[in-house]
């Protein structure tokens, strides 16, 4: 029971730092976004053979894609075996979490052999931050919790 109070209390952290912001597009995301559309069978082969702990990222989750002092945003939709079922080059109203990290982490999943792999490896070592989506309390507390204790199990 301690261990899930400080995940909760480290969730509340993380969504008090993470909240706020605005999102501009930018143009020159086609070419990622085409290698993630291709990426997208490979991953789903490979989503069961990789232990993502309690993570499960069922539902919509929007991604920003950190570019310099631009950013993108794209959307994918995972069932509850963590497999793609769609990804849209654009911002979800219906997300409750996001994915934070830079283009060239996600170029590098998309272009890995193993890209379920290559995604667990990116969150473990913080070069995806996965939180609450702005006004999503529930779901920014729980991923407070879990980035704060991902450690343990990723």
């Amino acid at each position: 029971m301690t261990r899930i109070s400080l995940i909760f209390v480290a969730a509340i952290l993380l969504v008090s730092a993470l909240a706020g912001g605005a999102v501009a597009q930018t143009d020159d995301g086609d070419d990622l976004y085409e290698s993630l559309e291709e990426m997208v069978p490979a991953y789903n082969a490979n989503a069961d053979a990789v232990d993502l702990g309690p993570i499960n990222l069922a539902g919509t989750t929007n991604v920003y894609i950190q570019d310099g002092d631009s950013e993108a945003v794209y959307s994918l939709t995972m069932d509850d075996r963590n497999r793609i079922t769609a990804l849209e080059d654009s911002r979800s109203e219906d997300a409750v979490r996001k994915i934070t990290t830079d283009r060239a982490t996600l170029a590098g999943i998309a272009a890995a052999d193993n890209p379920a792999a290559a995604f667990r490896d990116a969150v473990a070592n913080d070069d995806i931050v996965i939180s609450g989506e702005d006004g999503q309390v529930v779901e920014g507390v729980k991923w407070a919790v879990v980035n704060f204790f991902k450690g343990f199990f990723l």
